[in-house]
């Protein structure tokens, strides 16, 4: 559902929305305009960007081999840019999730800060220090949470300084300038924001919103916890075993610095407010690359035991994509003639049907959980954005009939069954994508 909504955000932004104020969302601009720019490469952009999203983990995967040569032998190097391509399905990653993204730039990254620690030369370590974060400044332009590996990254950098003898002046000058550097996309885009007149929305949806979203459950984010342990378990028992032969030899920098890595990129899973499984993908890189340093020891037994696991649990939901678009398919077919007299509203659903149907967007809320999700209700103001929107009469309402990871807002769901009841009927009722439930659709009672 989220690699749609991008999609549906570039869409409108080729139509000339502007991201926080026409359509809204707390995602940095970085991620939208990587759909944007993919967008025009296939009719509805969904070929497109999964083209963009299979390149994107390609040269990750090659970067992580480049990284794995610094620790192993070719083969284990090979396999460590393999597990990270076959254990990316199993955390929601087969698509245009976010780290899929940002995961190169923090790859290419790594990889010059573990040259810039082999190198003698304090213009080479500067050269790398820098564009290190450049890149690091990219990735956080395309999630917010990469700050933590990127926080690392820049110790890590200030640690090579201090190791070739630099005083504390020049530490703080040099962190200065890294800092600088990291945040400059940031600024740039914010300095873009106070141009138009809209820094307040751009702010507040990107930095202030968040403080004001209520967390799941300690039960439910454990729930969460627990599935996204279990879809990479074999990776991370393989990388905390790489860890701790890793740290029994003798010291070399770029085994802590590895270790490092992994510890960040975990660390920034669990600084969120929620534990889904994809907020896991920036693991990945880090995981794949320790695990792969088991090989040259263990590897038939791994890799055994790898491929075990993919074929017990990601072969059998591989025929998921067709059965999703078989479904998707039958819902444009149900919702195009409505869209085609007034904008649609889509209240626990794809957002992708927007698209489909060419309709227009009835709020700039159209991610379903800005307005469905009892979490949110403070965060924007949903129960007076929905006010607003039923006001408008969309020509018609799609909703679940059940709800699925978290409670629904009572005051919007409350408002939607009162409109229902007052302008609506019931056309028919199609299977979801999500196995279970089923979507109703209303039209307004002026279309028979």
């Amino acid at each position: 559902m989220d690699e749609e909504f991008y999609l549906l955000v570039a869409d409108r932004i080729w139509h000339g929305a502007l991201p926080y104020v026409d359509i809204w969302d707390r995602k940095p601009i970085g991620l939208f305009l990587i759909y944007a720019l993919l967008r025009p490469l296939s009719p509805t952009g969904i070929v497109a960007y999964q083209i963009g999203a299979f390149f994107s983990a390609f040269m990750t995967a090659i970067v992580i081999r480049q990284i794995c040569l610094r620790f192993c032998n070719n083969g284990c190097a090979i396999l460590g840019g393999l597990l990270y391509l076959l254990f990316l399905p199993l955390l929601g990653g087969m698509g245009g999730q976010a780290p899929v993204f940002y995961n190169l730039p923090m790859a290419v990254a790594a990889l010059l800060i573990l040259q810039a620690q082999g190198s003698a030369s304090s213009r080479s370590v500067h050269r790398y220090a820098y564009i290190a974060m450049a890149l690091c400044g990219i990735a956080i332009q395309i999630k917010y949470s990469v700050v933590f590996e990127g926080m690392v990254f820049g110790l890590w950098l200030l640690q090579i300084k201090w190791r070739d003898g630099a005083s504390i002046f020049d530490l703080i000058r040099f962190g200065s300038v890294l800092i600088t550097i990291a945040l400059t996309p940031t600024v740039a885009v914010a300095a873009a924001y106070v141009l138009g007149g809209h820094f307040y929305e751009f702010f507040d949806a990107n930095f202030l919103s968040i403080m004001r979203v209520v967390p799941p459950q300690p039960a439910r984010r454990l729930e969460f916890l627990a599935g996204t342990v279990y879809s990479i378990l074999p990776l991370l028992l393989m990388a905390i075993a790489a860890t701790l032969l890793l740290l029994r030899r003798p010291f070399q920098a770029k085994n802590l610095f590895l270790v490092t890595w992994g510890a960040a990129a975990i660390g920034g899973f669990f600084a969120l407010g929620n534990n889904y499984a994809h907020y896991a993908l920036p693991a990945i890189a880090p995981l794949s690359i320790l695990s792969a340093t088991l090989f040259p020891r263990m590897g038939i037994g791994l890799v055994a035991g790898g491929v075990w696991y993919i074929i017990s649990f990601a072969m059998p939901a591989w025929g998921v994509p067709t059965i999703r678009e078989h479904h998707i398919n039958s819902m444009v077919t149900a919702l195009r003639p409505y869209a085609a007299h007034g904008c649609i509203y889509v209240n626990d659903g794809p957002p992708i049907l927007y698209l489909l149907t060419s309709s227009c967007l009835p709020t700039p809320y159209i991610f379903p959980e800005h307005l469905n999700n009892a979490g949110e209700s403070k965060a924007i103001d949903a129960a007076r954005e929905m006010k607003r929107l039923l006001r408008t009469l969309p020509s018609a309402i799609m909703v679940a009939d059940k709800i699925l990871d978290h409670p629904r807002n009572r005051n919007t769901a409350a408002m939607i069954d009162a409109a229902i009841a007052a302008h609506y009927h019931e056309v028919v009722r199609l299977p979801d994508v999500f196995g279970g439930r089923q979507q109703i659709i209303y039209a307004r009672n002026d279309f028979q």
